[in-house]
């Protein structure tokens, strides 16, 4: 079976506009990029436009409100398109769907791909507001992402899963593309890191989010969100997410 066959991005409303933003927040480390993601797509009241089918897919849907949805969906308002995934991507799917992901961005002439992650921090219980590390595709990227409210640069390390393959392939593809992380918990839902995210995107975006609810519903979060944690983990421990605590050997 072809990378085609195997992931289909299906718009059920076309996604039209100039310098398209896409924000992915797929489930990984503290799961910061789904809170963050689930969170603006909330706030903003963006509709619900397409969805990510693939053969690899677990044998599930969601259901909510009553209402049957797709296990990863994709959200549209103005300028903004978020992608957002109810479960961990499967390691045998990260790779096409890394390349389909890219290649549909390209096609939609996107100005910009943000992943947005969680950075493993072992000491995250002492501090008590996140730092924001960025990097971008190209330096001109990184620069201003840097220079947005302070964030930190990403130097050294590994980023790895889907987050890490996104990057590559825009890297590859011509794609401007940047991810922004979040000092978080390995592996327990962190409403607060989300929070930090949200607040720097909203001022990237140049969008009023108000993130006070997020922070005030964090432990019904935690709560709601401990068997989707609980998945990711075990998605994370196949694909060495753990590695993102060290970093990579120096050659003299």
């Amino acid at each position: 079976m072809s990378e085609a066959e195997e992931i289909s991005i299906i718009e059920v409303e076309p996604i039209q506009g100039r310098d398209l933003i896409f924000i992915e927040g797929f489930p990984d480390v503290g799961l910061v990029g789904a809170i963050a993601a689930s969170y603006i797509v909330d706030r903003l009241e963006m509709r619900e436009v397409g969805y990510i089918d693939a053969e690899f897919l677990p044998p599930l849907i969601s259901v909510r409100n009553e209402q049957i949805k797709e296990l990863i969906r994709i959200y549209h308002r103005d300028r903004i398109v978020a992608i957002t995934s109810d479960i961990p991507i499967p390691p045998h799917m990260i790779r096409p769907l890394s390349h389909s992901l890219v290649s549909w961005i390209k096609r939609k002439d996107g100005k910009l791909l943000i992943s947005v992650s969680g950075i493993p921090e072992p000491n995250r219980l002492d501090i008590e507001k996140p730092e924001i590390y960025v990097l971008g595709s190209r330096p001109e990227i990184t620069e201003m992402l840097v220079k947005l409210n302070g964030a930190n640069r990403f130097k050294d390390g590994f980023i790895a899963g889907i987050k890490g393959m996104l990057l590559r392939d825009a890297v590859r593809a011509g794609l401007d593309a940047a991810i922004i992380l979040a000092q978080a918990h390995y592996n327990y839902p962190d409403p607060g890191a989300a929070g930090q995210v949200v607040s720097y995107l909203s001022k990237l975006l140049g969008i009023e989010i108000d993130v006070k609810p997020l922070l005030e519903s964090a432990e019904e979060l935690r709560l709601r969100l401990r068997d989707l944690m609980m998945r990711t983990d075990q998605v994370m421990r196949g694909i060495q997410k753990s590695k993102e605590l060290e970093l990579p050997p120096v050659y003299l």
